[in-house]
């Protein structure tokens, strides 16, 4: 018997995709996807992973195309199951992540009259996706548009700026071929859809810099792996401004002269007036932390921004222009061919120096130290995957860059706490290196569901778990102070024991109780590979004592004289 015309749209649907770049595909159980389930199961071109659930499943995609370098894709059953996409797709938009939502559908006739499992998805993710296209159901005369169509919009998701898209398919029963048969394996003619971007007018931006006596060259949150941050630091040296390199930055760990100080400095009222820019160069996403982006807010320099995903920060309106495109490109036509020294740049690494050696002494097990120390145990080469909230506030405030290159992953888009570990796990499948995740409690819990798909994956992964039994971060704000409702509301202590989780998840538990014991752990952890939990013991009251102690002598350190 020949094949279904579900079959066929279904098969082409998933040439398509494998013709657009995409190599994996996430499934969540259903059965009104099982056709295009099947198709993708059938493609040798095509790794699938099975997930349990719709949240976790996006998440795991949205971590496979950070990773990954194309757009991964999501697929799930009609009815409620795609709103679970949402958290992720807010994510990708927000962080300029390519990624695929593909909800099946039920048909037109059964719309309005309160079938079950059908709801009217056309517009389920609103503006959390850069385009949506609700495909009809399948009919033999609408192959070739269906190809052209899904290509146009997939290669919305990959454009500036990068995001989800949504691909609505509803399909009429059967849903399966009488006889069980396998479909066809479709690899159809695809259209390519470029949007040329050229180099943008760059004569403001020279005469900027030729103008200035001070420049800084500031990286926020980016994962791409283009060689941007070799361009950067190639610029930073021609023009003699130093390279302020977020955690996130992906320009930090390895790279020789990285300025890893940015909140000390800031924090420092004498020394961030001696280091007032006059044109700041600006790369990547939103500051994690609040006192560089103050202080950068407040400097009055002239601020060019250079986008090449995500959209742009500026929520006081500081940038003067902002330049799109190959961003890459513009960064080599803006370096001299000739060096110039700069006293600023030996000004800022001498402080930095100074800031280096209190924390060198500080070997108290505490949640900052926790965070630089995972980071120097890391290998070359290895994934780092920083959770919102405290750990990456941790490790951008006091991670030291040694000579190991790292691949950093966050979800600083909407800098949430939910489907971290799934995120985690999809990054470690798609690249299959050494994995760390630096989470806190709150959000390891968050995402239990995580654990199994990390499992189920069988992943490369170590997660490092600092426990203060609840919202940590809370504790840093005035109104820890001002009610007796604190720990009610916010502070939320849990009271669970992780190795139930490890349980849950086959993880290997350790704890440690030192920061030498700590750094063994998560070295042991990436050399026999497998899923390892690792959980650090805090308390959230002597944790702001120890971050304001520590800030304090840091700042004392970059204000004395050399």
């Amino acid at each position: 018997m020949s094949e279904t015309l579900n079959q066929r749209w279904a098969a082409t649907i998933a040439g398509t995709l494998v013709a657009c770049g995409v190599r994996h595909v996430v499934l969540a159980p259903g059965s009104r996807s099982t056709p295009l389930a099947l198709a993708f199961a059938d493609r040798p071109d095509l790794r699938c992973w099975p997930v349990l659930d719709e949240r976790s499943a996006a998440f795991f995609a949205l971590g496979l195309s950070k990773a990954g370098g194309a757009p991964a894709a999501v697929l799930c059953t009609s009815g409620t199951a795609g709103a679970h996409f949402l958290p992720a797709l807010l994510e990708a938009r927000e962080g300029g992540t390519p990624l695929i939502a593909i909800t099946a559908d039920r048909p037109w006739e059964l719309h309005g009259f309160g079938a079950p499992q059908t709801i009217d998805q056309t517009t389920l993710f609103g503006g959390a996706v850069r385009a949506s296209l609700r495909l009809p159901e399948p009919f033999e005369a609408g192959l070739e548009h269906l190809v052209a169509s899904l290509a146009k919009t997939i290669s919305v998701s990959t454009a500036t700026p990068r995001g989800g898209v949504h691909l609505n398919a509803p399909f009429r029963e059967p849903l399966v071929h009488p006889d069980g048969e396998a479909g066809p394996l479709v690899d159809p003619r695809v259209p390519r859809f470029e949007r040329p971007s050229g180099l943008a007018e760059l004569s403001v931006v020279r005469s900027a810099i030729a103008q200035a006596r001070r420049g800084i060259i500031l990286i926020g949150p980016r994962e791409r792996d283009d060689g941007l941050p070799e361009a950067l630091h190639a610029l930073g040296r021609a023009l003699g401004f130093p390279v302020f390199a977020e955690a996130a930055s992906n320009a930090r760990f390895g790279f020789e002269g990285a300025v890893w100080s940015m909140d000390v400095l800031a924090r420092s009222a004498a020394f961030s007036r001696r280091l007032a820019p006059e044109v700041v160069l600006r790369f990547g996403g939103g500051l994690t932390l609040k006192a560089p982006q103050q202080w950068l807010d407040g400097c009055g320099a002239r601020v060019f921004a250079f986008l090449d995903e995500a959209q742009p920060f500026d929520p006081l309106h500081r940038v003067e222009a902002f330049f799109e495109g190959d961003v890459v490109a513009m960064v080599k036509a803006l370096t001299p061919a000739s060096s110039r020294d700069s006293a600023l740049g030996a000004m800022v690494l001498a402080a930095q120096a100074r800031a280096q050696a209190v924390l060198t002494r500080r070997r108290q097990l505490e949640e900052a130290t926790v965070a630089a120390a995972v980071t120097a145990s890391l290998p070359s080469g290895s994934n780092l995957i920083l959770s919102s909230s405290m750990p990456i506030r941790d490790v951008d405030a006091f991670a030291v860059p040694g000579p190991s290159r790292l691949r950093v992953f966050s979800n600083r888009g909407v800098n949430g706490i939910d489907g971290v570990v799934s995120t985690a796990a999809g990054v470690a499948a798609a690249t299959g290196r050494p994995s760390v995740l630096l989470i806190g409690d709150v959000a390891a819990l968050h995402d239990l569901s995580g654990w199994l798909v990390a499992r189920a994956a069988r992943v490369p992964l170590v997660v490092v778990v600092v426990n203060n039994d609840g919202g940590g971060i809370f504790s840093f704000l005035p109104v820890a102070e001002r009610t007796r409702h604190f720990e009610a509301l916010f502070g939320t202590p849990h009271g669970l024991d992780f190795a139930h989780v490890a349980a849950l998840s086959g993880a290997t538990l350790s704890r440690p109780t030192s920061l030498e014991a700590l750094e063994v752990a998560v070295t042991e952890g990436i050399e026999r590979g497998g899923l390892h939990l690792v959980e650090v013991r805090s308390d959230r009251k002597a944790n702001v004592v120890a971050h304001r102690e520590l800030n304090a002598a840091l700042v004392a350190a970059v204000e004395a004289s050399s």
